[in-house]
């Protein structure tokens, strides 16, 4: 009988082990898969990045670079996989005079959009991103790729990225970038003429550099169904409240 009982104990033990190494494996999972790890992936050949020689001569030749001073001394790169709106967010806010930081941006008002929980775990909507920047007493609008043509969206770019004290974030899927299948939010920070071009500030910079992305590319990028909200991606304008 006492063998017999030492031989359950045993096996408890082991059974209780094994549960003890299970959880703390899965939970070292769920962290390491939280957070970025540094993994520079080459760009597509219709993809420039912004410090190579034809990146520099379309910064040289743009028109409309006026945002692009302010979001580069402000910007986060995302410190969670999942945080490109949060980082994204962080930088505009800052380039507005309003300091926060991804650690500190879920106040109570923007936790009354969506938590930092629910964030971390599935990241945001293209209306989640445009509530949030409200909930900072924002003038944020968010605008789907559906509701606009691509000479629309061109016209709003030039001429936003012509002005100073606004701002575009665009929500867009990678997977037309050729990037990999994943959505993605980041600030824009100029457009060149010339090549018909947007520079891309990608909040994702343990992957992948300031970029110059074909504008009528990126509007495809942006004309893509979230599937987290049924709808489509698109841009959101920031500026101060008026």
């Amino acid at each position: 009988m006492s063998r017999k009982k030492f031989t359950l104990k045993k096996l408890l033990k082991i059974i209780v082990g094994l549960i003890v190494v299970v959880v703390l494996s899965f939970v070292a999972f769920v962290a390491w898969s939280l957070y970025p790890h540094t993994n520079p992936q080459p760009l597509p050949s219709n993809l420039v990045a912004l410090d190579s020689p034809e990146g520099i001569k379309r910064h040289q030749n743009a028109a409309a670079v006026a945002d692009f001073k302010s979001l580069s001394d402000s910007f986060q790169a995302q410190s969670l996989a999942s945080y490109c709106g949060v980082a994204s967010s962080v930088s505009v806010l800052s380039s507005l005079g309003t300091e926060t930081s991804q650690r500190t941006f879920f106040t109570n008002e923007a936790s009354q959009v969506r938590t930092r929980f629910n964030v971390m775990f599935g990241g945001m909507s293209l209306a989640e991103l445009a509530g949030l920047l409200n909930a900072y007493e924002l003038q944020a609008t968010a605008r789907h790729a559906d509701e606009f043509t691509l000479a629309e969206f061109r016209d709003v770019v030039e001429l936003n990225l012509s002005t100073s004290d606004d701002y575009l974030l665009v929500n867009y899927q990678r997977e037309e970038l050729g990037q990999g299948r994943a959505g993605h939010i980041s600030p824009l920070a100029a457009y060149d003429r010339d090549s018909d071009s947007i520079l891309v500030l990608d909040t994702a910079a343990h992957k992948y550099p300031p970029t110059w992305v074909p504008l009528e590319l990126l509007y495809a990028a942006m004309k893509t169904t979230d599937g987290s909200s049924g709808k489509m991606r698109g841009l959101v304008e920031v500026s101060l409240s008026r």
